[in-house]
């Protein structure tokens, strides 16, 4: 009789101990899988973030690209791409510029000021340069906040706008 009761501890214990492993796999498994996601979802983050600062400058200059209303600018001391466009016979700018450690967008009327940390986030960057290379290309330089840097020339076709960088 002692030896049925041993076989069935033996029994139980090998059952509880092979129940034990599987959930310590279960728990690696899964850990595993948190951090791999993790690191995917930290790279696609900065991923988006890099195509979006340079799609929405790209963008942002195509859609202007009209005779005299593009330029590179200043707004405030803050080098900018300057849009011009009359609406009802109201002139209004739209500045793209960095603010900070931001991508940010204001458009505003001609006559009435505003600060550049009224503009509205587009992403986050690390660095902004505009440099005219000549009436119709723009050199853009953004460094993002992941030290990766991306440098692109825009053409312009109006050839119309006025430069002053």
């Amino acid at each position: 009789m002692k030896e049925k009761e041993r076989k069935h501890i033996v029994d139980i214990l090998f059952v509880i101990a092979l129940f034990g492993i599987f959930v310590i796999s279960a728990i690696a498994l899964i850990s595993i899988g948190a951090q791999i996601y993790s690191k995917n979802m930290t790279n696609m983050n900065g991923n988006f973030n890099s195509r979006t600062a340079v799609a929405y400058v790209v963008e942002k200059v195509r859609q202007s690209d009209s005779e005299n209303t593009l330029s590179l600018d200043h707004f405030e001391d803050i080098p900018a791409i300057s849009i011009k466009n009359t609406v009802n016979s109201v002139d209004y700018i739209t500045y793209i510029y960095q603010y900070g450690a931001e991508l940010k967008e204001l458009t505003v009327r001609a006559d009435i000021p505003l600060s550049p940390s009224a503009g509205q986030t587009i992403t986050e960057i690390s660095d902004l340069q505009l440099i005219s290379l000549n009436p119709n290309l723009i050199k853009c330089i953004i460094s993002m906040p992941d030290n990766e840097t991306y440098e692109f020339q825009i053409s312009i076709h109006t050839g119309g706008g006025q430069y002053e960088f």
